[in-house]
């Protein structure tokens, strides 16, 4: 019975979700139009710090795949990201760790298992004061999140505002009916920039890919 637990541990450990999500950028007062604009509800605010990592060469990255720490308040969560799937969604992978270091060991469970003699170094952090709300669409659930955030890759950093939608339960459909609700609301911009893209961005004007 004990072996057959702890295989279904190793197992939710190794099986992804799947994040489905829509990412805009907006200005402040978009924000607070965005904020305004939803049913009434009360919004947890984080602050949140995360380190992303790869390997000297970025075979993590060449390989489709992001590596960041992210602590908030006294947690620490290791999470693995795919590239962004056909269907607009990205395989995730999130662990628990006790300190600020990734734990390789946990890569070996996954697709991206580092090759043999891959270390890992830190490359850049992600900084973020949290908005976050849960909003039913449609018989769906869906995460609201803005984020006041800034990465620092070196002496480079870049500042931004960015919300996203992602979906928690129900028909993918419900995303866009949001988001063209919250378009009504404030000048939303598309983007498909992720905060590691960012931050690979400002490692490439540096000298540093």
């Amino acid at each position: 019975m004990r072996e057959a637990a702890e295989a279904g541990d190793i197992a939710a450990m190794t099986t992804p979700t799947r994040e489905i999500e829509l990412k805009f950028l907006l200005d402040a007062p978009g924000a607070a139009a965005v904020l305004a604009a939803l049913p009434p509800g009360e919004a947890a605010v984080l602050d949140m710090a995360a380190t992303y990592f790869d390997t000297a060469d970025h075979w993590l990255r060449r390989n489709g795949f992001g590596l960041r720490v992210r602590r908030t308040g006294e947690e620490r969560i290791q999470t693995l990201k795919s590239a962004l799937g056909a269907d607009g969604g990205r395989d995730e992978w999130e662990w628990p760790v006790p300190g600020d270091a990734p734990d390789p060991a946990l890569l070996a469970t996954t697709p991206a298992a580092l090759p043999p003699g891959a270390g890992l170094t830190p490359l850049f952090t992600v900084t973020s004061r949290r908005t976050l709300r849960m909003v039913e669409v449609d018989e769906a659930l869906i995460e609201l999140v803005i984020d006041d955030a800034r990465v620092e890759a070196g002496d480079r950093h870049d500042a931004f505002l960015e919300l996203e939608l992602e979906l928690k339960a129900g028909d993918v459909a419900a995303l866009a009916t949001l988001a063209a609700r919250l378009s009504a609301a404030a000048a939303l911009t598309p983007t498909g920039l992720t905060k590691a893209g960012r931050g690979f961005r400002l490692l490439a004007a540096g000298g540093q890919t």
